[in-house]
């Protein structure tokens, strides 16, 4: 088969001769996106080459086929993809979409798509390798949304590609065996544009500051920056604004020290996962923060506030809670009875979505990495016992 290639963000960023504004624009604004990102390159055997939406079309014939477009929350009223859909519209080569996403409020209302969009998602199905659905969906609400506008047909639901980054088939097991109360813990750092979280912020910030636990940042560009040290290169008023949302109590050179001390922020996968395996829970409001959490074998637990992070907690069997049921804020004290974790279920359902996923590679003239496979194929023997008594293996 012909190499394929990626449509969309490298899998991580060398961050040596980059400003922080350049590595920001190199994982599109959300260090988040480098978890499905590195994902497909993983998956689909690595050092693969990846190319900007933009590219020059001349020079998307020469790179390979199918070319594989790893999506996020593009189904949103605030995404107008209309450049990218005339750009699309004249690859002759086939395409493949995994991961899209809708988003909306946890009514679950139907996002109003502008046109551009819609034609954006149009050209990803007319580009369709064979008969099989092309795009995967994160959950039962993106399809609702594909199905509003015609085109649920051309897409199948495996949620995200980032359930799928650890090799173990048993990964649920991995995760349980390490539940207990936490010393230390990890918070993925959400933004001011979020008023209605304030309370529930403030308090995993304090979370960090009592366990000596880190607070990682994933966007916006300020987020990035106070995180990683570089406060000082944040205007005052802004810098006012993340400290009255994150840590209100402190002065503002008390709260510079503390992003100092306890922030975070990752351009490379593999590394995010190192540093979480230092903790003993991961809490946030992001999604993706929350799953590579749990790809480091840490309890994790997302706290869902819009349509996105419900659809995939839903979806992945993720741990989470709703933000409406914590709007007064979390203490440690809460978080072992929050965390609701049947690592069976879990288990069982990523070993599912992953031979949907498997397929879905291989109906679009993709081939899977042996270790995907193995997650996919996995079953173990266990003795049960008939109603004579006898001992039957079952899988």
């Amino acid at each position: 088969m012909t190499r394929p290639f990626i449509l969309g963000l490298k899998p991580s960023v060398d961050t040596a001769s980059l400003s922080m504004n350049e590595r920001f624009r190199c994982v599109g604004e959300n260090c988040g996106n480098l978890a499905f990102t590195h994902a497909i390159h993983a998956h689909l055997g690595g050092n693969i080459p990846s190319f900007e939406w933009l590219t020059p079309i001349e020079l998307l014939h020469q790179a390979g086929t199918p070319a594989i477009f790893p999506g996020a929350n593009q189904l949103s009223a605030h995404c107008d993809l209309s450049e990218i859909a005339e750009h699309f519209k004249q690859i002759t080569m086939p395409i493949v979409a995994i991961g899209m996403g809708a988003q909306s409020t946890l009514r679950l209302s139907i996002p109003n798509i502008p046109k551009g969009t819609m034609n954006f998602i149009r050209c990803l199905a007319d580009h369709a390798p064979s008969d099989s659905p092309n795009i995967s969906v994160r959950g039962s609400f993106t399809m609702d949304v594909l199905d509003h506008l015609g085109l649920a047909a051309h897409a199948t639901i495996l949620g995200c590609p980032s359930l799928f980054i650890n090799p173990t088939p048993v990964l649920g097991r991995e995760v349980a065996r390490r539940l207990r109360t936490p010393e230390r813990i990890a918070v993925t750092a959400g933004y001011p544009g979020w008023p209605h979280l304030k309370r529930i912020e403030a308090s995993l910030a304090q979370l960090v500051t009592e366990t000596n636990g880190s607070y990682i940042g994933q966007e916006p560009l300020e987020m990035t920056m106070l995180t990683n040290g570089l406060a000082e290169s944040i205007d005052f008023t802004t810098l006012r604004k993340y400290r009255d949302y994150i840590n209100p109590s402190l002065e503002i050179p008390d709260f510079v020290n503390w992003s100092v001390r306890h922030g975070n922020v990752f351009f490379d996968v593999q590394s995010w996962i190192e540093h979480y395996k230092r903790f003993d829970f991961v809490i946030g409001t992001r999604i993706h923060g929350t799953i590579l959490g749990l790809q480091a074998g840490v309890p994790s637990l997302c706290i869902a506030h819009d349509s996105r992070t419900w659809e995939l907690c839903e979806t992945l069997k993720i741990p989470y809670v709703l933000a409406d049921d914590v709007q007064e804020g979390i203490n440690r004290d809460d978080l072992m009875s929050l965390f609701n974790f049947d690592p069976e279920e879990f288990d069982r359902n990523r070993r599912s979505l992953c031979r949907r996923y498997v397929q879905f590679l291989w109906s679009n003239g993709l081939v899977p990495v042996k270790w995907l496979e193995d997650i996919a194929n996995y079953w173990e023997e266990e003795t049960v016992f008939s109603s004579q008594g006898r001992a039957l293996t079952v899988s």
